[in-house]
């Protein structure tokens, strides 16, 4: 039977027509690529490619949301059939501290470039390729496809600057994925190395390293995602065989049994000076130290004239990222470091590598990052208190000597977590979450507050940016302070940092940014506050510097922690802003010795003693008399060995500091 026919009012059949007829609003284009943060998703990159007879074009558009920010990059690149660079223009931020806007064309054997608004021209080398840092993606992307059509060369030229070396390292089956990816190091696209997975199509399918922030970095095409855990754990494993290969590249100039001779020796600890001291190592410990020491014959002696002796630096607030964080820390005489926000599957294997001698760095301890979401930069994510209980304990078992409180973690959380801290034996350290103050947070159980101005807040009036040790509130939060114990550690270098005016380089506040590599420097220079905000910036700067000093002369300790920055010799930064903040030499030397090694519950580090581990650094220079000759290390001891600075500074890619 056929059924009866349905009629439609003539007006609705036209509507209809109509609406089918006019294309809707247009659904937005998949992304390329995910971005994670400790395999946390921060954002993505869409990418659109097309060809035509004369060669390859991509736009490309890089989104990253993190930490209350939005930034965002656009970026056009044109290559001949042979993927060639003809053209390269990028504009916007590849992070949230630094800016990009740089264009590059390339004519015959000449490549006009203009950056930051700065025109220059060069000739073009045999072997080229244009990008600038790690992001756009697709840049990565088309620089293998140059690299496999131009013979793989061995090193291939970056402009505007840099150089690049691409090496096969593996092929990987994953279970969570079947496909058969190709696995590289590339090393200087970024600084250090990243590891890169091509599959069969010859399309990035991940990157792992340390991005534009010196965070820890995935990059992962969405059909990979499953693996984005298997990627992040090879990645390690590649760090850990890299820094154990350093180790044995990288030779000390004494180990075993050996003495230094006719130094002075600066004991933090008993606040004493000793001239023409002798000191002792033995497998890896300090034997004997003093003036008057009968070494036992045939020792192996270096003397150590007109040289001063300290414990081996500490940097508190590290995030070891990438290995080659290792050899720079030595280089500055730092030998022992506490990470506070790292990526489980990295820092346990590079810290077991690190700790058990295999590897070139220096001792580290650590500090387990825990948040709640949204807003988070980790994967231990704790929105009730079972979850809190659960990765605190956690951490715990993988060997972390405290838990880090994150920015977002939910404050109902902070006893939750403080409390069975304390029952494990571990202190809490960490930002102060958003929705609560540094007075509620210490009260709930917190044992140390990182980064200067979450103390700040609670020591000014309301409706002030200066701090004052007489307010009622400053006296307030000293006194709950000192009640508590509480230890501070301030970051200035890493404020000074955030707050420089973005019209002067930071390598006019830290010319150690002078030796970095040009794909570091870069990004450092190019970071600042612009200039509508520079009094704002330049006014809580100062205010942190007098924070600073009132919790200093009140009695709070200090602890001197980088936050990275410029590899090693931002530790060197922060012991002079400390000084600069109203510290003596001598108690900021404390700061980055025996003070945080009483901390942590170290016992063998911090001191210049017999029966303590051999971890000395020696300068060429007095730091009491001037604080700033901490930067001229002349030797380091780690371990029981010494290694000289020049060489481990060339094995990261970093210059020697000029005498």
């Amino acid at each position: 039977m056929i059924p009866p026919r349905l009629s439609l009012p003539t007006a609705l059949i036209v509507a209809l027509l109509v609406q089918a007829a006019v294309p809707g609003p247009k659904s937005p284009s998949p992304p390329t690529f995910l971005i994670f943060k400790y395999q946390h998703p921060v954002g993505q990159e869409i990418d659109d490619c097309s060809e035509d007879p004369g060669g390859r074009s991509c736009h490309s558009h890089f989104q990253l949301d993190f930490t209350g920010s939005a930034i965002s990059l656009e970026a056009d690149i044109r290559t001949d059939k042979t993927f060639r660079p003809i053209s390269y223009v990028a504009k916007g931020q590849n992070s949230t501290r630094s800016f990009v806007d740089f264009k590059v064309s390339i004519a015959g054997t000449r490549a006009t470039f203009v950056a930051q608004g700065r025109s220059s021209e060069t000739a073009v080398p045999q072997n080229f390729f244009t990008l600038q840092q790690d992001v756009p993606l697709i840049t990565q992307e088309l620089l293998f496809a140059y690299w496999s059509n131009h013979g793989r060369p061995v090193s291939i030229s970056l402009l505007p600057a840099g150089e690049v070396t691409i090496h096969l390292r593996g092929v990987n089956n994953f279970a969570t994925t079947t496909e058969r990816l190709t696995r590289y190091n590339v090393h200087g696209v970024t600084w250090g190395s990243e590891t890169v997975w091509l599959n069969q199509q010859n399309q990035i399918a991940a990157i792992v390293g340390g991005d534009a922030e010196e965070d820890r970095v995935e990059f992962v095409r969405p059909r990979y995602q499953s693996a984005l855990k298997d990627f992040a754990t090879q990645a390690a494993a590649d760090a850990v065989a890299d820094t154990e290969t350093a180790a044995l590249r990288v030779s000390a100039l004494a180990s075993g049994s050996f003495a230094l001779i006719h130094a002075t020796i600066i004991d933090p600890v008993k606040d004493s000076t000793v001239t023409n001291a002798t000191v002792l190592v033995r497998d890896g410990k300090l034997a004997a130290v003093g003036a008057d020491i009968k070494l036992p014959r045939g020792i192996r002696t270096l003397d150590a004239a007109g040289k001063f002796i300290l414990p081996g630096l500490w940097d508190t607030h590290a995030h070891f990222e990438q290995w080659e964080w290792g050899p720079a820390y030595l280089a500055c005489g730092i030998t022992s470091v506490r990470d506070v926000g790292n990526e489980i599957e990295f820092l346990v294997p590079v810290r077991n590598s690190l700790n058990a001698g295999r590897g070139l760095g220096p001792r580290m301890y650590a500090a387990g990052l825990i948040d709640s979401d949204p807003g988070s930069l980790t994967s231990e994510h704790a929105e009730d208190p079972d979850r809190a209980l659960a990765i605190v304990r956690r951490y715990h078992e993988l060997g972390y000597q405290e838990i880090k409180i994150y920015q977002s973690l939910k404050p109902e959380l902070i006893p939750v977590v403080t409390a069975e801290a304390h029952r494990l034996g571990m202190k809490v350290t960490g930002h102060i979450p958003t929705g609560t103050d540094a007075l509620t947070a210490v009260r709930d159980g917190m044992d140390m507050i990182n980064h200067i101005g979450f103390v700040t807040r609670v020591l000014r009036p309301a409706g002030t940016s200066a701090v004052n040790a007489d307010s009622p509130e400053a006296k307030t939060a000293i006194n709950l302070f000192l009640q508590h114990h509480t230890i501070i550690e301030p970051t200035l270098a890493r404020g000074e940092f955030n707050l420089h005016p973005q019209r002067r380089q930071f390598s006019d506040f830290e010319p150690a940014v002078n030796r970095l590599p040009p794909e570091l420097a870069i990004v450092l220079n190019n970071a600042g506050i612009d200039q509508a905000r520079e009094q704002r910036a330049a006014v809580a700067f100062q205010t942190a510097l007098d924070t600073t000093r009132i919790l200093y002369q009140a009695g709070v300790p200090i602890l001197a922690g980088s936050d990275q920055v410029v590899p090693g010799s931002s530790l060197h930064r922060e012991l002079e802003l400390l000084v600069q903040a109203g510290l003596s030499p001598l108690d900021a030397i404390r700061s980055a010795t025996i003070l945080p090694a009483r901390v942590l519950g170290v016992t063998e580090s911090g001191m210049i003693e017999p029966g303590m581990r051999a971890d000395l650094v020696v300068l060429d220079g007095n730091p009491l008399l001037n604080i700033s000759n901490v930067r001229r290390v002349h030797w380091t001891i780690a371990g029981g060995k010494l290694f000289q600075p020049d060489t481990l500074w060339q094995y990261v890619d970093i210059r020697s500091p000029t005498p």
